[in-house]
């Protein structure tokens, strides 16, 4: 099975601090760009002792390098997926993913 073929095309948004009238910060999504990942349903039936991945719902390949866990999430078709974790060392970035309802 090829990576490459798997990957779709994913909006990528970053979250930003806005400062309210009343002085209280609030966050708001900015689209940054799309970009292409794989992503995969995790298996359940794996035992680990990562927190993050036991709560993780999806994981995903790609090939950006700027993204950052817990400051960015990724959108397709409606499903949002924040992104808990993240691994850019490899070839690809590692990305573990929840989906939000």
């Amino acid at each position: 099975m090829s990576i490459n073929r798997d990957m779709k095309k994913y909006t990528l948004e970053h979250r930003l601090p806005v400062r309210t009238p009343s002085g209280a910060t609030r966050y708001e999504w900015n689209m940054v760009k799309k970009i292409k990942v794989a992503v995969y349903k995790t298996d359940d039936m794996h035992m680990v002792a990562s927190e993050k991945y036991m709560r993780s719902t999806h994981s995903g390949l790609t090939h950006c390098k700027e993204i950052k866990a817990d400051e960015y999430r990724l959108i397709r078709n409606g499903t949002v997926y924040e992104i808990t974790d993240c691994n850019t060392e490899g070839r690809l970035t590692n990305l573990l993913l929840k989906v939000v309802e």
